[in-house]
């Protein structure tokens, strides 16, 4: 069952409460067809928060201690279930070969699907490990690897299970940290925009992604007050795809220069390219068909005027979509080329309103693109040889392939245009996650006639809730710690790297803060970053008392005002060390 609060996306794309939902509503499912509530259940349970494991550091540091406003990990994918909810989870079915030179013989390790009987009785199906020997000779590494292309054949890639959260404790370790949930992208759409601009829904014209282009660049660098938009003069190709846009729908981009020409041209969208019939001036607002679709589909807030990217954006058709966030990136994107291969792209997007960094992650979300959001705290700055104010910013950061360069095609400015890709497979995208128990909460359940899950609003798939959910059910075992990080509070990490007592035991960024830095605190354990040991030189050196009662002096550690150490020598250096003064 459903914590209250949460949000399912119903068959026509909007979203509802939990709350909310009454028997014949429509919902979506996870491959977009509707589904009939059936039944719907109300209880006070227990609650788990179950949260996407992500690399955020901002909200742990020195940031979030200087700033409140960066203390939360904005449109971190999460859900608020019962302890008996089942979660839709897959792992990797890997089949690895390793020299175990100790026993002089080739290991085997892989995994396999099996019944399980839980405490209170009831049989379940979990991933475990399992591994085989085979001596280390030729004839040995041959049946090693007929056995791997054997164990590969029978497993496949994945094992995809579904597993209550209260049986999350049953995985071992290595599996529980490769066990990822999955959010969906969204392929039907409501067709609001070009019902608005055509009276036809779904009717996807080239004027209908024209106009979607525009709103997305009026969102990026558009004023509230009136159809202006400012447009870097430089870029030729956005000034032309601009006009190009606008003369479908009968408008004509004007600017006009100030005494000393700048850079960037507010550009005026008129309706009409003369005045009309006892006209003297242009239309600008009156009769505009792009300023009637800014105040009439609300991407102008009621109230302030503030800028904001309605919801209904967020399940539109597919083009759509893709045209308004091109026009977006058009206006405030960055574009890089990643690592990973030619066909894959990053963007970063900055903007200061919430309301369109939660458009702007919603929507890439909905196209099946990864997104995630950083911060930056408000402070001063100097720009072009002017002070200013800069507030405080999200960095949207969405990455992918095809589903993204499919975005980019439809992009005007020459720089950040791609081919259209031949093939775009709109897939679902998994995470790793975290649990946590919360205090007792009103839960909702529903019951649907599909076995399929269904789309939380936050795009996440999620079976629905079984009679097994009704009431309040125990937890008989025992919450295992996932491995963490001793020098931060990550935990669930996958590799581990060794500390200065030579264990593994802090992750990777903690070791190669360590390794550049040698410095570590006596008392938390926390490793600074070079900015932060710069910072305790500044203030000085402090006394302190070591765990052990040990009276100490040093520079003084930023999160528990305790005494940091320097170590010359570390790494395996460091026990080589060791071992020979002994």
């Amino acid at each position: 069952m459903f914590e209250e609060g949460t949000r399912i996306i119903m068959a026509d794309g909007t979203s509802k409460d939990i709350s909310e939902i009454i028997p014949n509503d429509f919902i979506m499912c996870e491959d977009g067809s509707a589904a009939k509530v059936t039944e719907v259940s109300q209880d006070n349970q227990t609650t788990y928060q179950i949260v996407h494991n992500t690399k955020h550091r901002a909200n742990e540091g020195d940031a979030a201690r200087k700033d409140p406003l960066r203390k939360e990990i904005y449109q971190r994918l999460e859900l608020n279930c019962t302890v008996a909810h089942e979660l839709s989870l897959r792992t990797p079915a890997t089949v690895n070969l390793e020299n175990s030179f100790r026993t002089n013989h080739y290991k085997v390790r892989w995994r396999n699907l099996e019944e399980t009987l839980t405490v209170d009785g009831r049989m379940i199906c979990i991933p475990k490990n399992h591994h085989k020997d085979f001596p280390m000779t030729p004839e040995g590494e041959l049946s090693a690897r007929a056995f791997m292309a054997e164990m590969e054949a029978e497993n496949g890639e994945y094992f995809e299970f579904n597993l209550q959260v209260r049986d999350l404790d049953l995985l071992s370790p290595q599996i529980r940290v490769t066990s990822f949930l999955h959010f969906n992208p969204i392929i039907k759409g409501n067709g609001i925009l070009s019902e608005f601009l055509t009276g036809e829904k779904h009717l996807i014209t080239t004027g209908v992604l024209q106009m979607a282009w525009l709103l997305g660049l009026w969102i990026g660098d558009g004023t509230t007050k009136e159809p202006e938009i400012t447009v870097d003069s430089h870029d030729t190709e956005l000034m032309k795809g601009l006009h190009e846009c606008g003369k479908t729908w009968g408008l004509y981009p004007t600017y006009k220069d100030e005494k000393i020409p700048l850079r960037a041209k507010h550009v005026r969208l008129y309706y009409g390219k003369e005045a009309p019939e006892n006209r003297k001036y242009r239309h600008f607002r009156k009769h505009n068909p792009f300023w009637n679709a800014v105040t009439c589909l609300k991407f102008k807030r009621d109230g302030d005027g503030a800028k904001q990217i309605p919801t209904f954006m967020w399940s539109e058709d597919v083009e759509v979509r893709e045209a308004f966030m091109a026009g977006l990136i058009d206006a405030d994107g960055y574009v890089v080329k990643r690592k990973e291969g030619p066909d894959s792209f990053k963007v970063a997007i900055q903007t200061i309103y919430p309301s369109i960094m939660n458009g702007v992650i919603n929507i890439s979300r909905s196209l099946g693109i990864n997104a995630t959001v950083t911060t930056r705290s408000a402070k001063p700055s100097i720009i072009a040889g002017r002070k200013v104010n800069c507030q405080f910013t999200f960095d949207c950061n969405i990455a992918g392939r095809a589903p993204l360069q499919s975005i980019l095609s439809y992009c005007t400015s020459g720089h950040k245009r791609r081919d259209r890709p031949v093939l775009i497979a709109r897939e679902p995208s998994y995470f790793g996650f975290l649990e946590e128990k919360r205090d007792k909460h009103e839960v909702y359940g529903i019951k649907i006639n599909s076995h399929k899950s269904i789309l939380l609003e936050n795009k996440m798939a999620v079976p629905v809730c079984g009679s097994h959910c009704e009431k309040e059910q125990p937890k008989l075992t025992t919450t295992k710690n996932l491995k963490h990080c001793i020098a931060c509070p990550r935990k669930g990490v996958r590799y581990f790297y060794k500390d200065w007592t030579g264990n593994h035991r802090v992750c990777g960024r903690c070791y190669g803060r360590y390794k550049f830095s040698g410095y570590r605190c006596l008392n938390c354990k926390y490793v600074p970053e070079a900015r932060e040991v710069k910072k305790a030189k500044a203030i000085g050196e402090g006394t302190g008392i070591t765990p052990e009662g040990v009276p100490v002096k040093g520079y003084c550690c930023i999160r528990c005002n305790g005494i940091l150490t320097f170590d010359a020598v570390r790494g395996p250096k460091k026990l080589t060390e060791a071992i020979s003064n002994t």
